[in-house]
């Protein structure tokens, strides 16, 4: 970092060992990168002689903030760059752009082959519009501190920040926020019409909209068939083998957890096919469950 801006090298290996990303130099000419202006702004931006060869590729780009009013108009969606462009602070492109992609992918199978009403095809603008939205945020944040001239930004980013982060990052909590947050495995629904809790919820563990974690062990794992799944959780015998779920067995898996679950007590919650947690409800009552499955997974 620099008062210029950012100046960034990420090994690859191939087909490059190196991508070099920068800002170009506040008032040199625009017009075609050459080696011979990287060469320059390596030279005045690090402390260390730097030498720039065999170049693969060169370009140049704008970095621009933008999303779109809808994600869906009629039979029509949107995912990934076409419904959201910002800039590439954070890397947060590429894991927005496949969770909107896995969000809208099962939707859509489900609807296509009559499982499901097209009411669940709303829930994807509903979900991860709000998702669009704040990583454009976040991003254009980002960006905004690491290349503006003001004064007082400047002074942040060359002077503070280089002392400041590491100190912030020996924090544990801090570390994990950061990691969930870049990483975005924090993002839930919990808001959107397709995450309902019910009765008795749990004071403890994920709630419904949020993304199931792998607790105990393997859990993701049991959970990563085709369909969705239902956990039910605490002493065996309190749980008929197979529940009655009205002819949806072959949509609906079913895993008996016992005392080993991300909930304490007795619970029971659905996972969707995308990994999130669609209903949940503390003891044996699976009432609220059917309402919840008559509306988003009608039986056959």
């Amino acid at each position: 970092m620099s008062a210029a801006g950012l100046l960034f090298f990420f090994p690859l290996g191939t087909p490059a060992t190196w991508r070099m990303i920068a800002m170009h130099p506040p008032g040199a000419p625009g017009g075609e990168v050459t080696l011979d202006l990287l060469q320059r702004i390596a030279d005045d931006w690090t402390p260390d002689r730097l030498s720039l060869r065999d170049p693969v590729w060169m370009t140049s780009f704008r970095v621009h903030n933008r999303g779109a009013a809808h994600y869906r108009k009629g039979p029509f969606f949107l995912a990934g760059d076409a419904a959201h462009i910002h800039s590439p602070a954070g890397g947060q492109g590429m894991n927005t752009g496949i969770q909107d992609a896995l969000n809208l992918g099962w939707k859509l199978a489900h609807v296509c082959r009559g499982a499901a009403p097209e009411e669940l095809l709303d829930t994807y603008q509903a979900e991860r519009a709000p998702v669009g939205h704040g990583v454009r945020r976040l991003t254009d944040r980002a960006f905004t501190v690491g290349t503006s001239s003001h004064p007082a930004l400047r002074l942040a980013r060359t002077r503070l920040a280089p002392h400041v982060a590491p100190l912030l990052l020996r924090a544990t909590g801090a570390r994990a926020r950061l990691f969930r947050t870049v990483s975005e495995l924090g993002i839930h629904y919990r808001s959107g019409p397709a995450s309902v809790t019910g009765p008795r919820r749990p004071r403890q563990g994920p709630r419904a909209g949020d993304r199931l974690p792998d607790t105990p062990a393997g859990l993701q794992r049991r959970v990563a068939g085709p369909g969705y799944h239902l956990l039910l959780t605490g002493p065996a015998h309190l749980w008929p083998e197979v529940p009655p779920l009205g002819g949806r067995r072959d949509l609906v898996s079913t895993h008996h957890l016992g005392t080993r679950s991300p909930w304490p007590g007795i619970t029971h919650a659905l996972v969707r096919p995308d990994g999130y947690v669609g209903y949940l409800a503390g003891g044996t009552d699976l009432t609220g469950l059917r309402t919840h499955l008559d509306r988003w997974l009608p039986a056959p």
